[in-house]
C-alpha cells in the first residue's frame, strides 16, 4: 500500500527575543543508511531568557541531530535513546527558574514517530472514529498521556513511541498556541482543509497577534498515495488503525530516568509485553521517506561526515572532478596573472619613458626637442602605414576586440553601478524593516501600558526614518506611508490632543499694556493677576462681565492660592507680604505673616487645611503658618533637613504631599518634610520648563501649564501621561485654574481668559 508523508511548517517570529523565541528544527537525511533513521524534528519555546541560553539550546539541538544520524542502536537501546542521555546530563545548565522553556524533540520513521518533550508543549493526535468522523486527542494532557512534573534534573524524563496510520494527523505545536486555539478548534482546522493551507493559516492568523511571541509548528499527516485513478484504502481487521496507533503509542512509553540508572525491575515486570509491542512496532515500521512531502523554510540536510574507509566510489569521482576543475581553474588564473604583470611592466615602462621624453620636450633640455618630436612623428606614421596595410580580416578582428574592450568596460562600470545599487536597496530594505520593527514594539508596549517602552521605540524608529534616504518614487510612497503610520503613533503615544478653547474675555484694554502671569478661581469668579500691575482682574462667570480692581499695593504679584472652602484668596505681592481677597464684596486688605529668616521671597503658596505653606526659593525652604485673627503667624520651617536647590521654584501644590515646578520644568515631591520620590514617565517633548502647577487631595492629577510648548499637560500622580493639550490660539498661557465639578480648565493667556473641557476620568 502506497503512503505519502506530508509535513508542512508554520512559524512566526515575535521581534522581541528577549520575551520569546522559538527554535524549529528539521533535519532531512542525505545518504541511503539516514534515510531508514527518518526525519529528526526540534520544537522549542523559550520565553524570558538570554540570547547566550537561546544559542546554547540551538547547539545542544544541533549536537543532539549529529550524533543520532552518527549513532548506531546497540541492543535494545535505539540511537534516539542515547542522545536523549546525553542531553539529560547536560540538564542542569538548562534548567533555570527564571527561564520558561517548552520542547519536543523526535524523529519520524514513517509510519514511526518517537519522541520526548519538556514543559507544556502541544502535541494533537486527529484520528477517525468508527462514524469516520475526526475526534482530537491531546497526548500530552489527557489522562491517556497525563501532564506530570519534569523531574528536577532532566529535560526529557519520558519517551513516547507510536504509528501514524494513514489519514490520521499529528499536530506539534508551541505552548502559547493553545492560549489562542483550542484543541477542538485546531482539529477542526486540520482536518477540514490540506495540510498546507492549514499551515498557512494558523500562522497568518498568529502573525496578526503582533503581541510579542514567537509560535511555531508541525502538521504530521500521512495519506494514501493515489496510482493512477485508484487510491488503494485498506485497514486491518479488528481494531481500527487510529486506535491500534493510539495503542502503540502509549505502550512504548518509558522513564528515561532507568536509562541513566538501570534497575533489574524494570526487566522483572512487563519486559516481555515491552518486547513484543517493540518488535510489532519494528515490524511494521518500513521506513518510505523517498514518498515525502515536506514544506519548511526550516529543512535543511544533513551533512554526513566522510572517513577514508566510507567514502562511496560516487564520492571519490565528485571529488577527483572537484579537484581537477580547480587545478585548472587554479592553472588558468597562474597564466592570467603572469599576463597581467608582463602588460602592467611594459605598460609601465613604456609610460615612464615617454613621461621622462616629455620633460625633454617641454625644457629643451640639449636641444632635444626638435628630435624627440622627430622620432614620435616617425613611430606614428609607422604604426599608421602598419594599421593601413593590416588585411581586412585583421582590420575588423581590431576593431570587434576595441568593441568589446569597451562593451566589457561598460558591463564592469555598469555591474558596478548595479550593485551599488542592489546593495542600497538592500539597506533600504533593512532600513524599512528595523523601523517597522521599532514600530511594531511600541504598538505591543502600549498594549502593555509601558508609555515610557513606545516612546523609547517611537524615538528610535523616528530617527531611523529621518535619516533614511528616499530616492525612488516607489522608496519616497514607503516613507511616506512610514511617515504617517509614525505620526499617528505619535499621537497615541504621546496621548497629545488638539483643543479649541473658547474664549471668555479678552481684558487688554483693563490690562493697559500688561499681561496676565497668573490666575484662581473662587466662586464663580476668576481672578487673574500680573506681575507689573497691582491691579486685579475679575471675570464673573455668571454675568460675563469683566472689571478691574485697584488694590493700592506696591507693584505686581508673585503668586496666589485659593482656600477648599472658597471663602477667600491670598496674593503675594513685593516679594512676601500677603494681600487678601473678600469674595463677598470684592474687598481687599493686606494682612499679617512672618517668616524664621529674614529677606524671603516666595515664589508659590498654597492653603491646606486652613494652613498656609510658602515656598521661599531664596533659602530653599517651605514654610508652613497657622491662621491668626490678623492673617497668618510665623512660618516655622516644613522641611526637615536641606533637600538641595529650590531657587528655581515657581509653583508649589498639596494633596497631603507638597509638589513644587521649577521653570526648568522639574517636579520635586516632598513627604512629611522629606523628598520623595517622582520622576515624569513616558512624556514627549520632556517637560523643560513650567508656568504653573495645581491638585488638591480628592484629585487623581497634576496639572501643569507649559508656556514654552503652549501645553497643558495631565499627569498621574505616579508620574506617567495621562494626557496632553494643546491649541493652535495658545499663545503664551502662564494661569491656570481647575474646576473638578465641571471637568473644566481655565487658562490665563496673555491678556485672554480660555476655558478648555478636560477628558474624562
Amino acid at each position: 500500500m502506497d503512503t505519502v508523508l506530508r509535513l508542512n511548517e508554520f512559524f512566526v517570529e515575535g521581534g522581541r527575543q528577549q520575551i520569546s523565541h522559538v527554535l524549529l528544527h528539521i533535519t532531512e537525511p542525505s545518504t541511503t543508511e539516514e534515510m531508514a533513521k527518518g526525519y529528526f524534528f526540534a520544537v522549542c519555546e523559550i520565553n524570558h531568557a538570554e540570547t547566550r541560553y537561546i544559542a546554547k539550546l540551538q547547539d545542544l539541538i544541533d549536537k543532539a541531530e549529529n550524533d543520532y544520524y552518527e549513532l548506531s542502536d546497540e541492543g535494545d537501546k535505539t540511537a534516539f535513546e542515547t542522545i536523549i542521555e546525553r542531553i539529560n546530563q547536560e540538564a542542569y545548565s538548562f534548567l533555570k527558574p527564571e527561564v520558561e522553556l517548552h520542547c519536543i524533540i523526535g524523529v519520524i520513521r514513517s509510519p514511526e514517530i518517537i519522541f520526548s518533550y519538556y514543559g507544556q508543549p502541544q502535541l494533537l493526535l486527529l484520528y477517525k472514529n468508527r462514524q469516520g468522523s475526526y475526534q482530537t486527542m491531546d497526548l500530552l494532557h489527557d489522562e491517556a498521556g497525563s501532564e506530570e512534573d519534569n523531574a528536577s534534573n532532566q529535560l526529557f524524563s519520558e519517551l513516547v513511541q507510536g504509528k501514524i496510520s494513514p489519514g490520521d494527523y499529528i499536530f506539534v505545536g508551541t505552548a502559547h498556541i493553545i492560549d489562542y486555539f483550542s484543541p477542538d478548534r485546531l482539529g477542526k482546522i486540520i482536518t477540514s482543509r490540506p495540510s498546507a493551507e492549514s499551515a498557512q493559516h494558523l500562522e497568518r492568523v498568529l502573525h496578526d497577534l503582533k503581541n510579542g511571541f514567537s509560535f511555531g509548528g508541525l502538521i504530521i499527516n500521512l495519506e494514501y498515495q493515489k496510482i493512477g485513478a485508484q487510491t488503494k484504502k485498506t485497514r486491518p481487521p479488528g481494531l481500527s488503525g487510529s486506535t491500534e496507533s493510539l495503542t502503540n503509542l502509549f505502550n512504548t512509553e518509558r522513564d528515561t530516568a532507568n536509562m541513566l540508572s538501570p534497575s533489574l525491575l524494570p526487566n522483572l515486570f512487563g519486559s516481555g509485553e515491552a518486547t513484543r509491542n517493540k518488535e510489532s512496532v519494528t515490524a511494521a515500521s518500513k521506513p518510505i521517506t523517498n514518498n515525502a512531502q515536506i514544506h519548511s523554510t526550516h529543512l535543511k540536510a544533513h551533512q554526513a561526515k566522510m572517513s577514508n574507509s566510507g567514502v562511496s566510489s560516487e564520492h571519490q569521482e565528485t571529488l577527483l572532478t572537484i579537484l581537477r576543475g580547480a587545478g585548472a581553474a587554479g592553472l588558468i588564473f597562474l597564466r592570467t596573472l603572469v599576463w597581467l604583470v608582463v602588460s602592467g611592466y611594459n605598460l609601465l615602462f613604456a609610460f615612464g619613458r615617454n613621461l621622462f621624453l616629455l620633460f625633454f620636450v617641454i625644457t629643451n633640455y640639449h636641444n632635444r626637442r626638435k628630435n624627440i618630436l622627430d622620432d614620435w612623428r616617425r613611430a606614428w606614421r609607422s604604426h599608421r602605414e602598419n594599421l593601413h596595410q593590416l588585411p581586412a580580416v585583421t582590420k575588423m578582428l581590431l576593431i570587434a576586440a576595441l568593441v568589446i574592450a569597451f562593451v566589457f568596460i561598460g558591463s564592469l562600470i555598469y555591474m558596478h553601478h548595479r550593485a551599488a545599487q542592489i546593495a542600497e536597496a538592500k539597506a533600504f530594505a533593512a532600513s524599512v524593516q528595523s523601523i517597522t520593527a521599532e514600530k511594531d514594539a511600541a504598538e505591543s508596549a502600549l498594549v502593555y501600558k509601558d508609555q515610557a517602552g513606545a516612546l523609547n521605540n517611537f524615538k528610535t524608529a523616528a530617527s531611523s526614518l529621518k535619516n533614511l534616504n528616499c530616492i525612488s518614487t516607489e522608496e519616497k510612497n514607503t516613507c511616506a506611508t512610514l511617515q504617517n503610520e509614525l505620526a499617528d503613533l505619535s499621537g497615541r503615544i504621546r496621548k497629545i490632543t488638539v483643543v479649541t478653547p473658547t474664549v471668555l474675555a479678552d481684558e487688554a484694554g483693563l490690562l493697559a499694556g500688561n499681561t496676565l502671569t497668573g490666575l484662581v478661581k473662587i466662586g464663580t469668579k476668576l481672578i487673574g493677576y500680573s506681575n507689573t500691575t497691582s491691579s486685579l482682574f475679575l471675570y464673573d462667570l455668571q454675568t460675563k462681565q469683566t472689571s478691574r480692581l485697584s488694590t493700592g499695593v506696591t507693584g505686581g504679584f508673585s503668586a496666589a492660592a485659593v482656600p477648599k472652602e472658597n471663602d477667600y484668596a491670598i496674593f503675594v505681592y513685593a516679594q512676601n507680604k500677603l494681600l487678601r481677597f473678600d469674595p463677598t464684596n470684592d474687598n481687599t486688605k493686606t494682612i499679617d505673616v512672618s517668616y524664621s529668616n529674614s529677606n524671603v521671597s516666595i515664589t508659590g503658596i498654597a492653603v491646606y487645611n486652613r494652613r498656609l505653606y510658602s515656598l521661599d526659593n531664596a533659602h530653599g525652604q517651605i514654610y508652613r503658618h497657622d491662621p491668626i485673627q490678623t492673617g497668618f503667624g510665623p512660618g516655622t520651617p516644613w522641611l526637615a533637613s536641606p533637600v538641595g536647590d529650590l531657587s528655581q521654584g515657581v509653583g508649589l501644590t498639596i494633596d497631603g504631599d507638597i509638589y513644587i515646578l521649577e521653570n526648568n520644568g522639574h517636579i520635586a515631591k516632598f513627604t512629611s518634610g522629606a523628598a520623595d520620590q517622582f520622576s515624569v514617565q513616558g512624556l514627549d517633548p520632556s517637560l523643560t520648563s513650567g508656568n504653573a502647577l495645581w491638585t488638591y487631595t480628592d484629585q487623581n492629577y497634576l496639572y501643569i501649564i507649559d508656556a514654552n510648548t503652549k501645553r497643558l499637560i495631565i499627569l498621574n500622580k505616579d508620574g506617567t501621561l495621562k494626557a496632553q493639550l494643546t491649541s493652535e490660539t495658545f499663545n503664551s498661557p502662564a494661569g491656570l485654574a481647575i474646576d473638578p465639578d465641571t471637568n473644566t480648565a481655565y487658562i490665563a493667556d496673555q491678556t485672554k481668559l480660555l476655558t478648555v473641557p478636560l477628558p474624562q476620568q
